[in-house]
């Protein structure tokens, strides 16, 4: 009898501390997980601010481009949309002997043509473009 309630003992106290030392684990846990994604956090705004920052230069730069040396076409045929391309340049337009309409998108680095850009680029060169005349 007198074993049996020792055993009770030890097991309970076993048990409790079992249960302490789960619930200080998970505690310990919870902390380097919430760390963890405070560090993250911070680091994804920080990631999101650069990238937010340089598309905006890069925005306000594209509308210089027509002024560089290197810019084949002359500034005042030049027309910023921005989205989803940079330029239209309506060649010879300023000259009043408009020669072509070509289409310009500026990339820096190792920029790259969006899905939506290649296939305007594609119907560009498929000349499957059209002009219209709208009056409501």
């Amino acid at each position: 009898m007198v074993f049996l309630e020792v055993l009770i003992i030890i097991l309970t106290v076993l048990l409790v501390y079992f249960i302490i030392k789960n619930l200080q684990w998970q505690y310990r846990f919870e902390n380097r997980i919430r760390e963890w994604l405070e560090k993250e956090e911070q680091q994804i705004r920080q990631d999101a601010i650069q990238r937010s920052a340089r598309a905006m230069s890069g925005k306000t730069l594209e509308k210089f481009i027509p002024f560089l040396d290197k810019f084949p076409y002359d500034p005042h045929d030049v027309r910023w949309l921005g989205d989803p391309i940079d330029l239209v340049i309506f060649d010879g337009y300023s000259d009043n002997e408009l020669k072509s309409v070509v289409f310009c998108e500026v990339k820096s680095g190792g920029g790259k043509l969006s899905k939506n850009q290649n296939n305007i680029k594609e119907i560009i060169e498929n000349k499957k473009v059209k002009w219209l005349e709208f009056k409501p």
